[in-house]
């Protein structure tokens, strides 16, 4: 299917004027064509085919493409006659060959009418292939025009076919927007810009010295430095190229800026994008750097596709590549698939956080990208990068709290411990055991008010945690009757030393007992694991103590876990005088004969259980020893009351398996006839 074009002739009437044409143009237009038609130089003899000139006219927005021929029969000489086709720039934007505009051109002759090129004529689309003869000067030639693009290019003139399809080659191989500004003559006498009109490309007579001197400021091809990467422009204009570099173009020359200047950027761009296996993208982003320079937005499109390729693989790109997706981010993340924003978000993180958090609150797809891939990381991979950054923890915090939970966190120089001010009560147990592992002790005693207390002792005695700084937490805790009870009597306390750090920080009567099993009772039946021997002494001491006491509701218990080894501790003298004092000021003072403190003991022990009646089955057990459970026996029997309570306590050991304790029932027997 074709398409329709204006057309005008010039020739000569009493002068170089207009003759006939199809549109009317306003007056710079219509001087414009005047001049361009007209004889494009003193001396130049144009073929028989003529010559080709091709221009833009701004106003009109159309560009004009016109064949000259001499005109001898005419009375004046150096009159020609110029056949001029006006196309719209979408119809040009259209073409993918000149054939069917250049066969629409007609010199007019005595049989085709002056009047005929007064009407609108049809091109019809043909699908010919300008393809040039010599690739050599076609390198030339292209090189001179891309690789000096600020200044107009001077080309010998040879054979005018030769010449014509060269350049006309040249100019569908442009992209639409360049084609239509893109000026050109393919013989000239003189530089036709000086006219008014810019021409990129003019052939001309150039072996004649006086010839060359009328294109001052123009260019030779030979003068050009040449350039590799404009190499795959000949290749296309011979059909050479796999690439296809042509379609590369036409896609992504139309949001191009700096015309010329644009194209060889865009074959660096093309070449690394698909000239190898796999995208160069270092080299395609330093290309887009150079479109960049001719306008802020150039080449959108491609920026789209080479950020959104490296993206894919964001994570082994270099600096250059990642900093400029990191710039075209907000234009080229897709809204359809915010995986990509995650992916390019979570390497911004990893590699400068601080800019990540520039982002964090900012609107567009990139701020909606970090605050979905922050959301998604873990935090371990939060922390890692928190390193190199501890500036900005509180802003992150903020945003995920959960961090807070982390030992690593806590580890980095920097952080400060008014982060944990923002600590929710839910959360308080998971973060106050994170700073006890990192070994800080600073917030412990908020932690410890906001933190399950079971679960806050669980939880420190797997910490791996400096014993100080365990003890200082531990501490904390100890000093809130209430919570310790409540951690005492949760069954979660597994080790026997970590009952032992909570005694030596509390006092035997602290904790409250005011219904049901003594917490301390509790701990110790569920806790395991062994002492050394001092601590297990004063362990014993603390509990017989506690037993002495008005507040537990489980003594005999507690006179069971201490007893036996008290008596030894006083027995050898091995307690320091502190702990010794821990039970001593609650001893009964014994008789004038035994006032030593193992006698105390003993009769304050059997007192306590004869006159409190307390569990009978636990004094008969109350020590392994056989000696020392019968001198509990024999102090017992020394009152009435007392032999009444060692018979119940035969009563509940007389069928036991254990030899032992049916010997001490028999031993009671004797006592209590």
């Amino acid at each position: 299917m074709g398409f329709f074009v204006h057309q005008t002739l010039h020739g000569y009437n009493d002068g170089h004027r207009l003759i006939a044409g199809s549109l009317k143009l306003e007056n710079v237009d219509s001087r414009t064509m005047l001049v361009m038609s007209d004889l494009s130089g003193s001396g130049v003899r144009p073929g028989p085919s003529g010559y080709l000139t091709g221009y833009r006219l701004d106003d009109a927005g159309k560009y004009v493409l016109a064949r000259t021929w001499a005109a001898p029969e005419m009375s004046r000489p150096g009159c020609v006659w110029t056949h001029s086709l006006l196309i719209d720039n979408a119809d040009l934007a259209a073409l993918t060959s000149t054939a069917g505009l250049l066969d629409a051109f007609q010199r007019p002759t005595d049989t085709f009418a002056r009047s005929a090129y007064g009407v609108d004529i049809e091109i019809a689309q043909r699908l010919a292939v300008e393809t040039p003869t010599t690739s050599q000067r076609a390198l030339e030639v292209v090189n001179a025009i891309y690789g000096a693009p600020d200044r107009p290019i001077l080309v010998e003139a040879e054979d005018g076919d030769e010449d014509e399809t060269l350049v006309v080659a040249i100019w569908m191989q442009q992209w639409p927007r360049l084609r239509r500004a893109f000026g050109f003559c393919t013989l000239s006498g003189m530089d036709r810009s000086a006219k008014g009109v810019p021409l990129d490309l003019q052939m001309a007579k150039i072996s004649d010295r006086h010839v060359r001197s009328r294109f001052p400021s123009s260019v030779l091809p030979s003068e050009v430095f040449y350039q590799e990467a404009l190499e795959p422009l000949v290749k296309d204009l011979f059909r050479n190229d796999a690439t296809n570099i042509r379609e590369f173009l036409r896609r992504v020359g139309g949001d191009v800026d700096g015309g010329r200047r644009a194209m060889a950027p865009l074959c660096r761009l093309h070449t690394a994008l698909f000239a190898a296996s796999a995208p160069k993208l270092t080299e395609a982003v330093q290309a887009l750097g150079e479109l960049g320079g001719l306008g802020e937005r150039s080449a959108r499109n491609i920026r789209t596709l080479v950020a959104r390729r490296a993206i894919e693989q964001i994570g082994i790109v270099d600096d250059l590549v990642f900093e400029f997706v990191i710039k075209s981010s907000d234009e080229v993340l897709p809204t359809d698939d915010r995986r990509l924003g995650r992916s390019l978000a979570r390497e911004l993180w990893l590699r400068v956080p601080n800019r990540f958090l520039d982002y964090l609150t900012a609107n567009g797809p990139m701020g909606l990208a970090c605050r979905e891939a922050l959301g998604s990381m873990t935090p371990v991979e939060i922390v890692s990068a928190l390193n190199s950054y501890p500036s900005i923890a509180a802003s992150i915090v903020a945003f995920r709290p959960d961090v807070l939970e982390v030992a690593d966190f806590w580890r980095i120089a920097g952080i400060g411990d008014e982060l944990a001010n923002s600590v929710h009560e839910g959360s308080a147990t998971q973060v106050a055991l994170a700073l006890a592992t990192a070994g800080r002790t600073g917030p412990a005693t908020l932690l410890a008010n906001l933190a399950d207390p079971a679960d806050l002792v669980a939880g420190l005695e797997v910490a791996d945690a400096a014993t100080g700084v365990l003890s200082q937490w531990l501490k904390t805790l100890a000093w809130q009757p209430n919570k310790l009870a409540s951690a005492l009597a949760s069954g979660k306390i597994a080790k026997l030393s970590t009952v032992h750090l909570l005694a030596r920080m509390s006092e035997p009567d602290v904790v409250p007992n005011d219904y049901g099993e003594d917490p301390w009772a509790l701990a110790l039946s569920r806790a395991g694991g062994s002492l050394l021997e001092p601590d297990h002494d004063f362990l014993a001491a603390f509990m017989v103590s506690r037993a002495l006491g008005g507040r537990s509701r489980s003594k005999a218990f507690l006179f069971r876990f201490g007893y036996g080894r008290l008596y030894r501790a006083f027995q050898q003298s091995r307690l320091p005088w502190e702990i010794e004092r821990l039970v001593t000021r609650r001893l009964d003072w014994g008789s004038w004969f035994e006032w030593d403190n193992c006698s105390r003991l003993r009769e304050t022990t059997v007192r306590m259980f004869v006159d409190g009646h307390l569990d009978p089955d636990t004094f008969g057990r109350l020590t392994d020893d056989g000696a020392l459970a019968n001198s509990l026996i024999e102090e017992a029997a020394r009152s009435s009351r007392g032999r009444r309570y060692l018979r119940e306590v035969r009563q509940s050991i007389r069928h036991s398996e254990d030899k032992g304790l049916r010997a001490r029932g028999e031993y009671i027997s004797k006592k209590v006839k």
